[in-house]
């Protein structure tokens, strides 16, 4: 696998005409537009996860929830409930501990990106959030009564933990994937995986009625939001590296 450096290595100021000092101070100016536009996305997506959250409390789950949910389980075609239903399972416990660790190590140890992989942990970790909340909405999953159940769950439903994991973590390899990787058949394959995933995990959860449609649009925004906060710091780390860069370099 081919990997290449997000921002390339750019030479010292003291090597630079006017023209490209100016072309480079444009560069930094667009990069800090873009980073204060992230984190003001990510804040939106918060505050838009407060305002679910707000519902979920106030609201009952049969005025859209059970009306949603039972749309959803109109999927009767037998290939997309397996595949609904593995989707779902890679979340559960061990496997949701084991592959994380697996793509973590992966990362530092054979293509040698510690940052990226300490980036990677901090994206598993950022799932504790949906932990908290969960214990202090304490909201009930969906029951049999109401809509088709798979499975019995006892932990709280709001907001959906698969969700929040998928978004972080493979939401967070997407975005590597995407900016280090070189084009090619791999890039392209991880890619589709990582957004297949993210994509068909919430109405996965739907599907087997583990989650409420409302516990899976708030893990979507928390998560995103948080995801949006570790990219943003991630890419603080990658502009550090380019000044010492060109410090390095007589800058």
């Amino acid at each position: 696998m081919e990997i290449r450096d997000p921002i390339p290595d750019s030479p010292g100021i003291a090597t630079q005409t006017p023209a490209e000092q100016r072309q480079e101070t444009r560069r930094h100016g667009r990069s800090l537009i873009r980073g204060r536009a992230l984190v003001a996305f990510a804040f939106a997506m918060l505050a838009l996860f407060g305002l679910i959250t707000a519902m979920v409390l106030f609201l009952s789950p049969l005025t859209l929830d059970v009306p949603i949910t039972r749309e959803v389980q109109e999927i009767t075609w037998s290939p997309a409930g397996t595949l609904l239903e593995a989707v779902s399972w890679i979340g559960f416990s061990p496997q949701n501990f084991i592959w994380p660790v697996i793509v973590i190590v992966g990362v530092a140890l054979l293509f040698r990106r510690l940052v990226e992989a300490v980036f990677l942990a901090l994206a598993t970790v950022a799932e504790s959030a949906c932990n908290l909340v969960k214990l202090l909405v304490h909201r009930t999953r969906p029951t049999a009564d109401l809509v088709h159940v798979i499975g019995d769950i006892k932990t709280y439903s709001f907001p959906s933990g698969h969700v929040c994991q998928y978004v972080l973590f493979f939401g967070f390899s997407f975005y590597l994937a995407f900016t280090l990787m070189k084009h090619g058949p791999l890039r392209t394959a991880l890619l589709v995986l990582c957004g297949a995933l993210v994509l068909l995990v919430g109405p996965s959860r739907i599907w087997m009625g583990q989650h409420w449609a409302s516990d899976v649009l708030g893990s979507y925004t928390l998560g995103l939001g948080l995801l949006l906060m570790i990219i943003w710091g991630y890419r603080g780390w990658e502009a550090r590296r380019v000044t010492d860069q060109h410090k390095a370099t007589g800058g």
